[in-house]
């Protein structure tokens, strides 16, 4: 059942230029369960260490010697994007618990005045607002469950945040912005509720 050339009694397989076993019109092969994985990083660059300027100063010199960034920045550059999830767990995070007091809030479960640690004074006066004036979307529904949460940064300081929440068997919105501030840090700076 080998379809491949034979050289003497052995036989030779067809392979594409990724190495992948092939049939005879260059479709990958059916006679194998797994195949090869293409060959898709690319190589290991080596560093150039640059030998002109002997007699240049020992700044320039050592700037001069290694023309890749080694261990050392591929560190540096690790850190930072692990600085960056932390940010965004954090800001998930604050979003999560913000949205959470915002709806037992508006399901009157919590009084407004609890707000005013997580969100600017704004939007706790915004929330006062649409509960006093009975323009709570959906309430007669019954309570108010947090879906999904999605936080997209915006900046280190700034993210956006939009969230779903159920009521009965309806789906209602929310967005908001939140700040990180250095005093008090992510603090709720606007909010939507539909």
């Amino acid at each position: 059942m080998f379809d491949g050339a034979t050289v003497g009694e052995t036989p030779v397989e067809k392979v594409s230029a990724d190495g992948v076993p092939v049939e005879g019109d260059g479709r990958p092969s059916r006679d194998r369960a797994l195949s090869y994985a293409p060959a898709s990083e690319p190589g290991l660059r080596m560093c150039r260490i640059d030998r002109r300027g002997s007699g240049a100063s020992p700044a320039r010199a050592s700037a001069r010697r290694s023309r890749c960034g080694g261990v050392r920045s591929a560190v540096r550059a690790e850190s930072v994007v692990d600085a960056a999830g932390r940010e965004a767990g954090s800001a998930r995070e604050f979003a999560e618990r913000a949205l959470r007091v915002v709806l037992e809030i508006l399901d009157h479960r919590r009084p407004a005045a609890q707000l005013t640690a997580l969100a600017d004074p704004r939007v706790v006066a915004a929330v006062r607002t649409v509960i006093t004036s009975g323009l709570v979307p959906g309430q007669q529904l019954g309570v108010a469950i947090l879906g999904r949460v999605t936080v997209i940064p915006v900046d280190v300081h700034t993210a956006e945040v939009c969230a779903g929440y159920d009521r009965g068997t309806r789906h209602f919105a929310l967005a908001a912005r939140i700040t990180r501030t250095d005093s008090a840090g992510w603090r709720l700076a606007a909010l939507r509720v539909r």
